[in-house]
C-alpha cells in the first residue's frame, strides 16, 4: 500500500494518524513512513523518542524539499508499504507525495477550521488522479462523543461529495499522550486500517 496522509492545515492530526497507520501495515510487511513534513518534530523525531519502535519493520525517513519524489520513487519498490506523512501549508510538497501514492487520507478534526481548508487539498488529488489512479477519502479525527460536531461534520462532507471514511478516532487519552511511543494496539486506528484494506483488496 502506497499512502499520503496530508491536510494544508496544520493540527488536524497528520502525524498520529501516520504513525498508527504505518505500525499497523509494519504487521504485514516491510513499511517506510516518510516524514515530509519540513516545519516541525513529524514521524521522524516520534520514532527516535519511542524505546520500543520497530526499526526492523518500520524504517522512518526524512524527505521534505522540492525533490522528494525524485528521491523516493527509486526506493519503493523496496517496501510492501509506503507511508507519506505530508506538512501542511505546502502544496508542491503534497502535490509531489499524491504523485507516488494510490491512496490519500485526510485527517480533520470536526471544526469549521479544519473543514473549510479541505476543498483545495481534494482539487490535488482529484489532479493526481487524473495522471494515476488514487482515491481520497476524509477521515474525521478527535472526534468528542459527547457533542454534535461529528455526526454534523460527515454530514456536511456527505453533501459535499467528499469521501469520507465509516471508520473514525474517537477524541481519548491515549491518542493525545502517544507521541513517542509505538502501540501495538491501535484502538480506533485499527478500524481504520481495517477499512483501508478492504477498499484494496
Amino acid at each position: 500500500m502506497r499512502l499520503t496522509v496530508g491536510h494544508l492545515k496544520g493540527g488536524t492530526g497528520k502525524t498520529t494518524t501516520a504513525v498508527h497507520l504505518a505500525l499497523g501495515l509494519a504487521r504485514s510487511g516491510r513499511t517506510l513512513l516518510v516524514d515530509a513534513d519540513p516545519d516541525q518534530d513529524g514521524a521522524l523525531a516520534w520514532s527516535q523518542l519511542a524505546k520500543d519502535w520497530p526499526a526492523d519493520r518500520c524504517i522512518v525517513i526524512e524527505a521534505a524539499d522540492r525533490h522528494l519524489a525524485r528521491q523516493l520513487r527509486p526506493m519503493l519498490d523496496d517496501y510492501t508499504h509506503v507511508i507519506l506523512d505530508a506538512g501542511p501549508k505546502n502544496p508542491n510538497l503534497l502535490r509531489q507525495a499524491l504523485t507516488l501514492s494510490e491512496h490519500l487520507i485526510v485527517p480533520v478534526r470536526p471544526t469549521g477550521a479544519d473543514l473549510a481548508a479541505i476543498e483545495q487539498v481534494f482539487e490535488l488529488a482529484a489532479e493526481a488522479d487524473s495522471l494515476s489512479p488514487l482515491t481520497a477519502s476524509l477521515l474525521l479525527v478527535d472526534v468528542d462523543s459527547r457533542w454534535r460536531s461529528g455526526s454534523e461534520a460527515r454530514t456536511w462532507a456527505e453533501g459535499e461529495d467528499i469521501p469520507t471514511m465509516t471508520a473514525q478516532v474517537r477524541h481519548l487519552v491515549e491518542f493525545a499522550v502517544a507521541r513517542g511511543t509505538a502501540p501495538e494496539q491501535l484502538g480506533d486506528y485499527e478500524l481504520v486500517l481495517d477499512e483501508l484494506i478492504k477498499e484494496t483488496s
